[in-house]
């Protein structure tokens, strides 16, 4: 039988990429020009170390390395990628913990945006924190800042757990269209061994199905 989950896994030569979906997040769904953040287990099962060095889509304006606040304590054999110390930071609240000769971080230039002279790429932070109401009259949620320009190191027999629960994670920044459940995006992931992997990664399901009736409130269960 399949296993009962939504994402795609992959393998690369040394490398498997699991569970690749889109987070399902509060609304299962998010609007043109707004966010959605990816969630992505990364396993380097290679004698030597590999970096992740691009993620692109066609479907949004970039894909960048987003932080959330809360994490968790990385298990045994996985590395926890962590933001530039430089960037500013979402909140100024807790961080997660990670040993800094096993993260990999997201390489910062402090080259001003716009710079066309400077060959790497811009990293400032790409929104704002203040929400707005969209066009089609949904709420928008907040904007959270990422780094545009990053890399991340998956250690020889390790792993990275990117997602928005753990710490730092992957987030399409600028969507073109409405993305709904059934929908899909376009991902590219680049790797330093050569390994570039092209995906259409869906809308994932939410952890926990939320309750429902099909009956009127007053129809008591039981009732004739």
């Amino acid at each position: 039988m399949a296993p009962a989950i939504s994402g795609i896994d992959v393998d690369a030569g040394t490398l498997a990429l699991r569970d690749m979906q889109v987070d399902f997040g509060e609304r299962g769904f998010y609007l043109a020009g707004g966010q959605a953040p990816l969630r992505i287990w990364i396993d380097n099962q290679g004698d030597e170390p590999v970096t992740l060095e691009a993620v692109t889509s066609p479907d949004a304006e970039a894909v960048v390395l987003a932080t959330e606040v809360a994490g968790e304590t990385p298990g045994e054999g996985e590395s926890t990628p962590a933001p530039d110390e430089s960037s500013p930071a979402p909140d100024e609240s807790a961080t997660p913990d990670a040993d800094a000769s096993e993260t990999p971080s997201a390489a910062a230039s402090e080259t001003p945006e716009g710079d066309a002279s400077s060959p790497t790429a811009d990293t400032s932070p790409t929104a704002g924190t203040s929400a707005s109401a969209s066009p089609e009259g949904e709420p928008a949620s907040p904007t959270l800042e990422g780094e545009r320009d990053f890399t991340i190191e998956i250690a020889p027999d390790s792993f990275v757990r990117l997602a928005p629960t753990r710490g730092s994670f992957l987030l399409l920044d600028g969507l073109k269209e409405k993305l709904t459940m059934g929908q899909t995006v376009e991902v590219t992931f680049v790797f330093s061994n050569g390994e570039a992997v092209t995906v259409d990664l869906p809308v994932g399901t939410p952890e926990v199905a939320p309750s429902r009736s099909y009956f009127e409130p007053g129809h008591a269960e039981g009732a004739e």
